[in-house]
């Protein structure tokens, strides 16, 4: 099983307690390891400490004890990943696209800056800056700057 990191990202959005209790979206079905998985993505997600998410990522990795081997398919070499439980697949797999995610960019992950919203978001954004998940969230959270910068100067 192979995740992605945008794959992780619509994970975490999709079963995470916190994106779905902020945004007030029901589960897309009931997966209790779905569900675990994705809340422990979005404490990386959530994390700003670069040496926190580093132990995060690297506690996945020894729990689920994946590996680097070698295997022959389709008559050559290929590098895999193995682990030795299958109910561990999933988690393994998540921190693996973390590992090699946050060892690029290490900077270029987070959470919303809506306060409406948890979800989280990979910055694939030429700059770097990225603060929201998506345009909606970012143009409520200029709506609401906007409004409130007119309640207070009482226009």
């Amino acid at each position: 099983m192979v995740v992605e990191p945008l794959d992780l990202v619509a994970l975490v959005n999709d079963w995470g307690t916190q994106p779905r209790a902020v945004g007030h979206r029901e589960a897309p079905g009931a997966d209790a390891e779905k569900t675990a998985v994705a809340d422990r993505v979005h404490a990386v997600f959530a994390e700003g400490d670069p040496d926190q998410r580093a132990a995060a990522v690297t506690a996945m990795l020894a729990e689920t004890e994946v590996r680097p081997e070698m295997a022959v398919a389709e008559g050559g070499l290929v590098a895999v990943w193995r682990v030795p439980r299958a109910a561990d697949a999933l988690l393994a797999s998540a921190a693996l696209a973390l590992r090699d995610h946050l060892a690029e960019h290490p900077d270029r992950l987070g959470i919303c800056a809506d306060r409406q919203c948890a979800d989280v978001y990979l910055d694939v954004s030429p700059a770097g800056r990225r603060r929201f998940c998506s345009l909606t969230c970012q143009n409520r959270a200029r709506v609401a700057a906007f409004r409130a910068r007119r309640q207070a100067t009482g226009s």
